[in-house]
């Protein structure tokens, strides 16, 4: 895949050619591939086809898990911490940012498409499909991205003119979303199940299939919650439950056995990984390891976890840790250190039995993490001593692993980690949570949310819907999300479409316990950017970016 990353500099190259010889004066314009001289072969296609793929939102999904109450940012700067804090307005660069970026792919998807169209290229019948199928289910997941950030958006499906484009008008809530699932379900029936090894990374029959399941189960959640209008939603969940029947059923998927492992280079490209955005050291690398190591290994903590999100990862017996039947030990862990400054955990206390994915996710006090155990403790004779005076540490006193690999320490600004954009678990999940929703308690709700906790890493008790009232059942599958998906860029559309974000997000941020020295736990509290708001309904959809605003005659998304 490393043709997509590179299509830009070819593209730079290619319009830079000068010929040479008696033509000079009419040499082809330095500064744009004219429709004369491109679109000419194949790999013309190709390269275009690739391009498009460039906008997929990747290194932002972090930071908007930094908009939900799974992290925190103490750096006010950072491009999550508005958001969070629900002081965002038209005028924020974050949000402004990614409607251009995705409008950006959305115009090189609809560019290819309409090539394709008029192209007298004789063009290969298989590999015509698979541009067409690449730039639909492109045009598809970013119409996605943007109904559920902003609401009802501009659908442009060919490629306007200036004045065009200032004369569009905002499309309805319903009609983007039927462009979204036209768009996936085309892109289903053209493409592959699987590429060549050298072709890894492009669009696949089983992304089209789970990104319609995403897209249904959205707005059949939407419709549920928001508008109350159970019908429609319940059509909408029915179709949420086929399409992720549809990716089972392919045969190519299966979880990873290795939580921690899919997050590292080790686990790179694993069985479980459906769609991820491509990424290579030195190509377009990112700052993996600045950004998210501990401090005393020279990470920045642009986001910490909170105590919200360790809370939720229950006991290794199945049972949350405010029951009193769990054996939750609400202790902090003790750490000793000998004269010659080794370090011994001598009780894990509230982190010990939990949930194996907290140990692939969440690094706390006592954790062991690159040879050497992490302590936050404001005692703790290492740099990562809770200190909320410097923008640099963590605030929370814990740390994100996912996407932290050691391996990067050598080089932090350059990781060549892919993000995941989908993956088998989500497909499972979204499976047994169409299928409650629409009432059916059968075995295989139960079996496909088993599944996801049955795998070697992760090994959690077996549950069973049957048993569970309706309340306790949806209690459980938006806990599962969240300990399953933390910092994958999930959590926000989850609280938007369960509306449950004007429960979670406001209040204080809390994050480790500690004992002061004189016996008394404390529970710190992040000091800076707290306590967080939410305005609802307003917050439940970004604004529309005020440049856009200027440019038509858009109405502004409510309460903006």
């Amino acid at each position: 895949m490393n043709r997509l990353l590179a299509f830009t500099f070819i593209l730079g190259l290619a319009s830079g050619v000068v010929a040479c010889g008696d033509d000079f004066l009419t040499t082809i314009p330095t500064d744009r591939i004219s429709d004369a001289t491109f679109w000419q072969t194949e790999q013309d296609f190709e390269f275009a086809v690739n391009s498009a793929y460039n906008q997929v939102i990747a290194l932002d999904q972090m930071y908007i898990d930094g908009a939900t109450d799974l992290a925190y940012s103490q750096q006010y700067w950072m491009r999550n911490s508005p958001y969070a804090e629900g002081e965002h307005d038209a005028l924020t660069g974050w949000h402004s940012g990614i409607w251009a970026r995705i409008y950006a792919g959305l115009a090189k998807a609809n560019e290819v498409l309409a090539q394709l169209e008029g192209t007298e290229v004789d063009l290969d019948p298989t590999f015509r499909d698979e541009i067409e199928g690449q730039a639909r289910f492109l045009r598809g997941y970013y119409y996605h991205e943007l109904l559920w950030l902003f609401g009802g958006v501009p659908l442009l499906t060919e490629v306007p003119t200036p004045e065009e484009a200032r004369e569009a008008s905002r499309a309805t809530r319903s009609e983007v979303h039927a462009q979204v699932m036209a768009d996936l379900q085309a892109a289903a029936g053209l493409l592959p199940t699987s590429w060549p090894g050298s072709e890894y990374g492009r669009a696949t029959r089983g992304a089209a299939l789970g990104y319609m399941a995403r897209a249904a189960l959205y707005e059949a959640s939407y419709q549920k919650y928001a508008e109350g209008n159970t019908t429609e939603a319940d059509r909408l969940f029915g179709i949420a439950r086929d399409a992720a029947q549809s990716v089972m059923d392919l045969g190519v998927y299966s979880l990873h056995p290795d939580f921690r492992e899919m997050f590292t280079n080790a686990g790179e490209g694993n069985s479980g990984v459906i769609f991820d955005y491509q990424i290579v050291s030195g190509q377009n690398g990112w700052w993996a390891w600045v950004g998210f190591a501990p401090s005393s290994m020279g990470g920045n903590a642009d986001l910490t976890p909170t105590r919200a999100l360790v809370d939720k990862f229950y006991m290794d017996n199945g049972l949350p840790i405010d029951d009193p039947a769990s054996g939750y030990d609400p202790s902090p862990p003790v750490i000793t250190y000998d004269a010659g400054g080794n370090p011994t955990v001598v009780s894990l206390g509230m982190y010990a039995n939990r949930d194996p994915r907290l140990y692939g996710t969440v690094l706390f006090p006592g954790a062991s993490f690159n040879g050497t155990i992490y302590n936050t403790f404001p005692d703790s004779p290492t740099a990562d001593r809770l200190d909320q005076g410097n923008f640099f540490n963590t605030h929370t006193g814990f740390m994100g692993l996912k996407y932290v690999d050691p391996v990067d320490q050598s080089n932090p600004w350059q990781s060549g980690l892919n993000m995941i954009k989908l993956r088998y678990a989500d497909i499972l999940l979204m499976y047994a949570e169409a299928k409650v929703e629409l009432g059916e308690i059968d075995g295989s709700a139960s079996a496909a949310f088993n599944e996801v906790r049955a795998r070697p890493s992760v090994n959690m008790p077996a549950i069973d819907f049957s048993a569970m009232s309706a309340q306790e059942r949806m209690d459980l599958i938006q806990n599962e999300r969240a300990v399953e998906f933390a910092w994958e860029g999930l959590r926000l559309a989850d609280i938007r479409r369960w509306r449950i974000a004007e429960t979670v997000m406001p209040g204080d941020v809390f994050g480790i316990d500690y004992d002061d020295g004189s016996g008394n736990i404390v529970t710190v509290s992040a000091a800076l950017n707290t306590p967080r708001l939410f305005t609802a309904p307003r917050d439940y959809l970004w604004p529309i970016p005020a440049s856009e605003l200027d440019l038509t005659d858009f109405q502004q998304n409510p309460g903006y």
